[in-house]
C-alpha cells in the first residue's frame, strides 16, 4: 500500500485530513485535537488490524510522519 493509498483511506475515514497532503503540518489543521488524535488510532485498528498509541499519534508533525505508522501491507 501507498503513501497515497493510505493518505485516500485516512481522508475517507477521517475528515480531519480532507485536502491535506503528506506534507501537511497536523498542528495547522482546523479540527486537531484529541478526538482526532483518537480516530487516527480507531482508523489503524479497523483498517489495519494494527496499534498505534496516542504519543505515537501526537509525535508525528506532519501527516507523512502519521502515514508511516500504519503498516506497509494490509
Amino acid at each position: 500500500m501507498t503513501s497515497s493509498e493510505k493518505l485516500q483511506a485516512l481522508q475517507a475515514d477521517v475528515d480531519v485530513f480532507d485536502g491535506a497532503t503528506e506534507c501537511t503540518v497536523l498542528a495547522s489543521l482546523p479540527h486537531w485535537g484529541s478526538l482526532a488524535v483518537l480516530l487516527v488510532i480507531l482508523h489503524c485498528e479497523t483498517r489495519y488490524g494494527s496499534v498505534v498509541t496516542g504519543p505515537q499519534v501526537r509525535g508525528c508533525k506532519t501527516v507523512g510522519d502519521l502515514l508511516k505508522l500504519f503498516p506497509k501491507r494490509l
